[in-house]
């Protein structure tokens, strides 16, 4: 419910940039210039929502091909574009969050937070594992 801003969904925009943006990599097609247009969007909504915008990707990531996704990563970082706004927001996301970027990515990976609703804790092996060690 908290979702719900005004007869919309709340991040809605990110939301929908992460979809195109899984939709191009996840297919048997090459990608093209579409593809890298919503990648660099995906990112700059990263940039500005660091959180949001990982849980956005985790959110609507599929694996119907991995081969090709892995082959269309691969081709989108070629890209001169691309490859400029990943590591724009690699630096970004290092600058804000030095202390606890490892912890975000480690919450966001194994799902313990999601971005559509709140989901209670649960004491996992790999979470004390992980708050043992970092």
């Amino acid at each position: 419910m908290s979702e719900i801003i005004e007869g919309g969904f709340r991040y809605e925009s990110v939301r929908s940039r992460a979809f195109w943006n899984n939709a191009h990599l996840d297919t048997r097609f090459h990608i093209n210039h579409d593809t890298v247009q919503d990648g660099v969007a995906h990112l700059e909504d990263c940039k500005q929502n660091p959180t949001v915008g990982l849980l956005a990707r985790k959110k609507f990531h599929t694996d119907n091909y991995p081969h090709y996704y892995k082959r269309n990563l691969a081709e989108l970082r070629g890209s001169r574009y691309f490859s400029e706004a990943e590591k724009s927001f690699k630096d970004t996301f290092t600058s804000m969050y030095p202390r606890t970027g490892k912890a975000r990515k480690f919450l966001i990976n194994s799902e313990s937070i999601v971005l559509n609703y709140v989901k209670p804790i649960k004491k996992t092996l790999g979470r004390m594992l992980f708050k043992l060690f970092h």
